[in-house]
């Protein structure tokens, strides 16, 4: 998911970009530059107060701006909406310093009753859309987790298990185990693609963000038979399942404490 669900632009003119919630506006503005944009701004206004809020920061490296043609705000490189059902919108800023593989960068921005509070999400080489997922009216950031690039192969066989965050006064919490539905149909096409490969085949990758959907649903019983059923095949090494378990319980993939309410 790169940017959000828009394609980056590896160059762009000066320029800016507006949206806004109830009282809320956030508008960026940019400057051109040889190479992605300059002197990016970012200017809040909540019930008529002017806030100038530096973000020049996230682009030390250069910074590229994702073009605001697509019908759908939640899709912008700047979005505003209440994240956290308290009636106070929140502002997110996508960046995007370019590369081969990196890095979209989300800047949350909260209200802290002076002024506006900063808390970033780097997403690295995946991305993320803003959308109601459990239709009650509050939107999470749904995309990948991040963490599984280059890990177990190379970035171009790596695969990347869903990830859902709810913003909770001013930062971000994993809540994807409430949504079963997502990570099965995840499970499903990792499942589909380890079934077509052949012998000599990487599936390094797809497996490990196999393993990780079938924790997040309870079932890390039938994620490990699996690494065993590759590792008979030859696909994988007698070490890659004490490497990916450990891994996946650094991340908190196999701790019931991460368990959610199911929606």
């Amino acid at each position: 998911m790169p940017l959000a669900g828009a394609a980056p632009a590896w160059a762009n003119d000066g320029g800016s970009i507006t949206h806004s919630a109830g009282q809320t506006s956030a508008t960026m503005e940019w400057d051109k530059a040889e190479y992605g944009i300059a002197n990016p701004r970012l200017v809040v206004v909540r019930e008529g107060v002017r806030y100038d809020i530096t973000i020049a920061d996230v682009c030390e490296e250069g910074c590229i701006v994702a073009p605001d043609g697509a019908p759908d705000p939640a899709t912008s490189a700047v979005k505003v909406a209440d994240l956290d059902a308290d009636g106070e919108p929140e502002v997110l800023v996508d960046t995007f310093s370019g590369g081969a593989h990196c890095c979209l960068t989300a800047r949350l921005l909260t209200f802290d009753g002076t002024g506006y509070t900063p808390k970033d999400v780097s997403y690295g080489d995946v991305g993320y859309a803003l959308k109601d997922a459990d239709g009650d009216g509050r939107p999470e950031l749904v995309g990948y987790d991040p963490r599984f690039s280059a890990v177990f192969t190379a970035f171009a066989a790596s695969a990347f298990p869903p990830q859902v965050l709810q913003v909770q006064k001013g930062t971000t919490v994993d809540v994807t185990r409430r949504f079963p539905s997502l990570v099965r149909a995840d499970a499903k096409r990792r499942l589909a693609d380890l079934r077509k490969a052949r012998r000599g085949d990487d599936v390094r990758g797809i497996l490990a963000a196999y393993v990780a959907d079938q924790y997040l649903l309870g079932k890390g019983k039938v994620g490990t038979a699996e690494v065993d059923r590759q590792r008979r095949a030859g696909r994988v090494s007698t070490g890659f399942r004490k490497e990916l378990l450990r891994r996946l319980k650094g991340w908190r993939y196999r701790s019931a404490a991460l368990s959610g309410t199911a929606a």
